[in-house]
C-alpha cells in the first residue's frame, strides 16, 4: 500500500468552551496512526489550519493516499467539507466520504427534507436563519429540540434546549437567539422524539456496503425530569452525570422487523447522500417504535471509545482491518482519478 498522509484540523486554545470536542479529533489520529503501524503502512500526520493551508502543503507532499479526519476549521466550520475535492485536485484520493455528501449532511436542515423526499422518516420543525427572529407560530402544540444547524458533536446542545411549545415559547424564543449568535449559523427547531435513542454505523469493504451491529444509548438512570439526549456533556464532560450514565447497548435490544427497518433507512440515507467508506447514523424511536433519522454523520468519531469502533468490535472487525479497507478504497478510487 502506499504512503498515507493523516490530516486533522487545529482545535484552538484551551480555554475555548468547545475545546474538548475539537481536540478530541487526536484521539481518532493516535489509532488511526497506531493501526497503520500494525499494517505495516507508513503514515505522516499534519495538522491543517485551513484551506488556504492545505493548498499550500498538498502539492509538496508525496503521499498520495490521505486519511481525512479534518472536521473543522476555527475560521469557518463549513471548509471542512472542501477537504476531498482538493486533495483530488492534488492528485490525491481522501479516505471518507466526498466534499457533495459531506456538505449536505452537514446542513442538517437541508439533509432532512431530502430526506423526507426520499420517504426516509425525519422529525418536523422549523429552521431559524442566522439573522432571522424566532417565530413561534410556525410550530405545533409539543415537544421540540433546538440546535445548531451545521455543528456535530452536540455542540451547542444541552438539556435546557428540549422545550414544551407554545407553553415554553419565551425560553425557546430565548435559547434560538443565543444559539444564532454563539455559532453564527441556522439554528433548528426540532419535533422531540422522546423515547429512545440508536446509533447506525455503515463500513464499505471490499466492495460491499454492510450496517453493522446497532446500539442504543441506555438512559435508564436518567430521572424523569431530564430530558434522554446526548447532550454536549454527554459527549466531553467526564466528570458530568450524563457522560457518567449513557452507557451503550450493543446489540440493541431489537426484534428482527424493527431492526431490518432501521437498517433498511440507514442504507436509504447513504444512498440518497451517496457516502463512501464510513458513516454514522443516528436515530430515535418514538413511543410505538417508530424510527425517525436525526443526524447522518458521514466523517464520525472514529476513536476508540466512540460508537464506531464499538460497531467494529461488535461485529467482530479488528480495527486496522477497517483502517485497511477505508484505505483501500482511497486507492482505488486514485486509480479512478488517473484514468
Amino acid at each position: 500500500m502506499d504512503n498515507v498522509l493523516i490530516l486533522h484540523n487545529t482545535f484552538g486554545d484551551v480555554n475555548d468552551p468547545l475545546y474538548q470536542s475539537r481536540a478530541g479529533v487526536m484521539e481518532q489520529v493516535e489509532i488511526v496512526e497506531q493501526s497503520c503501524k500494525k499494517l505495516g503502512i507508513k503514515s505522516s500526520v499534519l495538522a491543517i489550519e485551513n484551506l488556504a493551508h492545505l493548498m499550500n502543503i498538498l502539492g509538496d507532499r508525496k503521499e498520495k493516499i490521505i486519511f481525512n479526519l479534518v472536521e473543522e476549521f476555527l475560521g469557518d466550520i463549513q471548509h471542512a467539507c472542501f477537504v476531498p475535492i482538493i486533495c483530488q485536485a492534488f492528485g490525491k484520493s481522501a479516505t471518507g466520504s466526498k466534499t457533495g455528501a459531506l456538505i449536505t449532511a452537514q446542513n442538517k436542515s437541508q439533509a432532512k427534507a431530502i430526506f423526507a423526499a426520499n420517504n426516509i422518516p425525519c422529525p418536523t420543525g422549523a429552521v431559524f436563519q442566522a439573522n432571522e427572529r424566532f417565530n413561534p407560530n410556525m410550530l405545533k402544540k409539543g415537544k421540540y429540540i433546538i440546535k445548531p444547524a451545521l455543528s456535530d458533536a452536540s455542540e451547542g446542545i444541552t438539556c435546557d434546549c428540549v422545550v414544551e411549545m407554545p407553553a415554553e415559547r419565551e425560553k425557546a424564543r430565548a435559547i434560538v437567539q443565543q444559539l444564532q449568535k454563539r455559532f453564527e449559523q441556522p439554528v433548528i427547531v426540532e419535533q422531540f422524539i422522546a423515547t429512545r435513542e440508536l446509533n447506525v454505523s455503515i463500513l464499505e469493504r471490499n466492495g460491499k456496503v454492510d450496517v453493522l451491529p446497532i446500539a442504543e444509548i441506555d438512559f435508564s438512570a436518567f430521572p424523569k425530569d431530564l430530558p434522554r439526549i446526548v447532550d454536549y456533556n454527554a459527549k466531553w464532560q467526564k466528570d458530568s452525570f450524563a457522560y457518567n450514565n449513557t452507557p451503550r447497548k450493543i446489540p440493541a435490544d431489537l426484534n428482527i422487523k424493527l431492526s431490518g427497518e432501521i437498517e433498511k433507512f440507514a442504507i436509504s440515507a447513504w444512498q440518497t447522500l451517496g457516502c463512501q467508506d464510513y458513516i454514522r447514523v443516528d436515530f430515535r424511536l418514538d413511543e410505538k417504535d417508530k424510527p425517525y433519522v436525526i443526524e447522518v454523520n458521514p466523517n464520525p468519531d472514529i476513536s476508540a471509545d466512540a460508537g464506531f469502533a464499538a460497531a467494529l468490535e461488535a461485529a467482530g472487525i479488528p480495527y486496522e482491518l477497517f483502517v485497511f479497507a477505508v484505505i483501500e478504497n482511497a486507492e482505488i478510487r486514485l486509480k479512478g482519478y488517473s484514468k
